[in-house]
Formats: C-alpha cells, structure tokens, sequence
C-alpha cells in the first residue's frame, strides 16, 4: 500500500488482532543512486539529444528493482496479498505478486475516475474492490470503506447546545466553495467549528473561520480530533461515487454528520437525527440537527462496518455484498 501517514501500521495491526500473520510493502524504496556511467549519459541524453526521460526511466526501474527485492525477502507462499491503490505500483510488480500467493486482491480507496490509469489493473487481480459503485465494470465488487475496530471506541456525550464540528481535507477549489457556503450559512448558529484544509499551493483566498495547514495530519491526530467533535463535516468529492471514511468513524464513535452526499440515505445506518444531507437548499433544517440528541444505532449494524467484517468479505469474495440494504 501506499506509504501514507500511519496507515499501513493500522493495517498490520488490525490484521494481526484478527490473527494474521503479516508482510508489508510500501511504495517507498531507497534513494536513487546513480550506477557507474548512468550520470555522465544522463547528461549526453538531457543536453545533446534533448531527451529528459532517461533518467526518469532509470528511476523507475529502481523502484521496480527496490519492490522485487521486497517480494523476494517473503520466504514461501502467501495465503492472500491485499493491494490498497494498486496504480501505485508497476504493473510487472503487481504480475510477481501473484506469484506468490493463492489469492491476489485489489482495494481502490480513491476512486476510479480519479485515478483512471487504475483500469489497466483491474484484470491484474483475483478480486478488485472498490468503495464506489462501478455499475460500467462488471468485474469491479463494491465495498464500503470501514472503521479500524482493533482500536477502543471512546464516547462522549453529545453537546446539543453547542456542537463541535470537525472537518479535514485536501484542498480543491470545488471543496472550498462548498465549505465557505457552509460556513456562512451555520455562522449564527451555536457551533465551533474545528475545520482544516491541507494546501500544496496558496489558496487565493482565506476563510478565518478555516485552519490553512501544509503537513498532513496524522490518523492518530485525526482520530483524537474526531474524538473531541460532536458532528464531522463531509463535502464529497465530485468524482468520487461513495462514501467516504468520515461515516464510518462517526459510526463507531457515535458522531453525527452532515453531508452532502446524498447516497448516504440508501445505507442501513443512516437516521436522520445522526446524519443531516445538504441538499435543495435546505440549510434553515440544521438548527433543529443540532438541538437533536444522537440516536443510538443497532450494535449488529455498527459491527457489520468494522474492519474485521471487512476483510473477511473481501477475502472470502462473496458474490452479493448487502452492506447497502436497509433492510437486514
């Protein structure tokens, strides 16, 4: 999986709490170095042929070296390889990981549309999952995302008179026009808001009531955020066609939402006193959201959401998943 903030810990570490022994491979190698006379004929190719992708081509092959070595270091077969974003990676090393285990499977936690190069992968894997629903791939299943429950759930009374609401994303331009109309719409209402944008490039303009930070943070510092809120804030992603993390951690943390994802309804956990959906210009109906205590959900629908439910499916791959339907 991707070398992303500290999730690839939590992967081991909930695999292993379900019994798992584990292996893992990151998208992170060691530094490229160049070998003998590869300096001097970047150099001759750069300048005199005007060739700028020799090195590029000699930075790629170490990183598929780097990864082969990874694979080579795993004495045996493997009962299952999981690949999280598996457009991460080159697809010869995808075609060696299959190799060595009994059951290749793939997990897109981004989305297809965003990152379309993943189609060349999907006939790569013995099973590919998505959280989206892809009705145009017939061979693509659809999975909800999930919580991490090898860690404590840790409650707290929700504040009906003055909520905490906790947002952070990336920033992209479609976001902050949705969350600046957010922003304006619940700043006479008796809220906090906690909300951070991570930017790679200066915004153009600044919302006070917006957190601008440029280091990412951390699960770890998310979930003690997440913690402290009494609704998280979801703005979907336009081109992405599910749901998100937030819904999930809300769940097991009971929190509410407020979303404007409107394919949040066709799911068994939603209720409408926990998750409010922007839609029709409907923001005059979140006053009385707020004043509204946390309705407890079911404990068997919460632990249908869990990680441990989760790669149990998609390890064993059945055929018709009923995580949408509301009416198990």
């Amino acid at each position: 999986m991707p070398d992303y903030s500290d999730f690839p810990k939590l992967f081991l570490d909930n695999l292993e709490k379900e019994g798992f022994e584990t292996y893992l491979i990151t998208d992170k190698v060691s530094k490229f170095r160049y070998k003998g006379a590869e300096s001097i004929k970047n150099f001759f190719v750069k300048n005199i042929l005007k060739n700028k992708e020799y090195k590029q081509g000699l930075i790629n092959r170490h990183f598929l070296e780097d990864l082969n070595k990874s694979i080579s270091a795993i004495e045996g077969e493997l009962d299952y390889i999981l690949v999280i974003r598996p457009d991460n990676f080159p697809i010869p090393f995808i075609q060696n990981l299959k190799k060595k285990t009994k059951k290749l499977i793939a997990y897109q936690w981004d989305g297809i549309e965003k990152f379309p190069e993943v189609k060349n992968y999907f006939n790569l894997f013995d099973s590919f999952f998505c959280f989206e629903n892809v009705e145009s791939q017939p061979n693509i299943k659809s999975i909800t995302n999930f919580y991490f429950d090898h860690l404590p759930p840790a409650h707290k009374e929700y504040n009906t008179e003055k909520p905490r609401l906790y947002f952070v994303g990336l920033y992209w331009k479609s976001r902050e026009e949705k969350i600046n109309r957010f922003i304006a719409e619940v700043s006479d209402l008796p809220v906090d808001l906690s909300i951070f944008i991570q930017y790679f490039k200066e915004p153009e303009k600044r919302n006070d009531k917006i957190k601008y930070i440029q280091n990412r943070i951390s699960f770890e510092e998310n979930l003690k955020l997440v913690k402290d809120s009494d609704i998280l804030l979801d703005f979907v992603d336009p081109l992405h066609n599910g749901l998100s993390i937030r819904f999930f951690e809300g769940m097991y943390y009971k929190k509410k939402v407020i979303t404007d994802n409107t394919m949040v309804k066709k799911y068994n956990f939603y209720h409408p006193d926990n998750i409010f959906v922007v839609e029709n210009n409907n923001y005059k109906n979140i006053d009385q959201f707020l004043h509204t205590p946390y309705h407890e959900l079911p404990e068997e629908i919460v632990k249908q959401y869990g990680f441990s439910n989760w790669i149990r499916e998609i390890i064993q791959d059945k055929k018709n998943n009923k995580r949408t339907s509301k009416h198990e």
